[in-house]
C-alpha cells in the first residue's frame, strides 16, 4: 500500500504481544473506525481512516492480527525527522481522540508548489525579468549552467510559474479558497 522508508508519514514500528491490561496496550479489535491491513512476507501494513488525517502504520517485525500488542517506534533519518514525528503526533492522537485533528492533518501535496508560486510572487516583486525570477528560485548555478539548455526546461517552467504566479495576483488565490486547492 505504501513503502514506510520513503513515506516519512508512515508511522514504523514493532508489534510486541502483551496482556490487554498493559497501560500501552494497542487492540486492532477495539478500534472504533474502519481500517485495512496488508500482510505480506516481510511486514505487516495498518490504514486507518483515510486522506490527510489517514494514519499509515508499517510494522517491521509482529503482527497486530493476534491480539494486544505493545508497540516499540522507530524513529531514524534526520532528513524527515519532521514528518516522522508528525506521523507520530498523528497516531498519538488517533489512540487518545479516536481521531486526527485538522491542526495535525498531513501537508496538502500542493503545499510546496503554493511555496514555489508565493516566492514566485516576491522575486517577480523584485524585477520582472524571467532569468532573474529563476535565479531567485533556482539558483545562479543552476540557471548559468541551464538557461541556454537546448530543452529549454529551465525558461519554460520559470515562465510556467510566473503565468500561475500573475493568475493567482488577478484573483485566481480565490480558487484556493473556495475549491481547497
Amino acid at each position: 500500500m505504501w513503502d514506510a522508508e520513503h513515506d516519512p508519514l508512515t508511522v514504523q514500528a514493532a508489534a510486541v504481544p502483551c496482556p490487554p491490561d498493559d497501560a500501552e496496550a494497542f487492540d486492532l479489535s477495539t478500534l472504533d473506525r474502519p481500517a485495512t491491513i496488508l500482510k505480506d512476507r516481510r511486514n505487516e501494513e495498518l490504514l486507518i481512516g483515510r486522506g490527510r488525517t489517514g494514519i499509515r502504520l508499517s510494522l517491521h517485525t509482529g503482527t497486530l492480527l493476534g491480539g494486544p500488542v505493545r508497540l516499540i517506534y522507530r524513529l531514524e533519518g534526520r532528513g524527515q525527522l519532521c514528518r516522522r514525528l508528525l506521523a507520530l503526533r498523528q497516531w498519538e492522537a488517533m489512540m487518545r481522540l479516536g481521531r486526527v485533528p485538522r491542526p495535525l492533518a498531513a501537508p496538502a501535496a500542493n503545499a510546496d508548489r503554493n511555496m514555489l508560486l508565493l516566492r514566485t510572487l516576491n522575486a517577480l516583486a523584485r524585477s520582472p525579468r524571467a532569468r532573474d525570477v529563476a535565479t531567485a528560485l533556482f539558483g545562479e548555478a543552476q540557471v548559468a549552467r541551464d538557461w541556454g539548455h537546448e530543452s529549454d526546461y529551465l525558461r519554460m517552467k520559470t515562465r510556467r510559474l510566473i503565468g500561475k504566479a500573475r493568475n493567482l495576483a488577478a484573483g485566481g488565490y480565490l480558487t484556493l479558497v473556495t475549491s481547497g486547492g
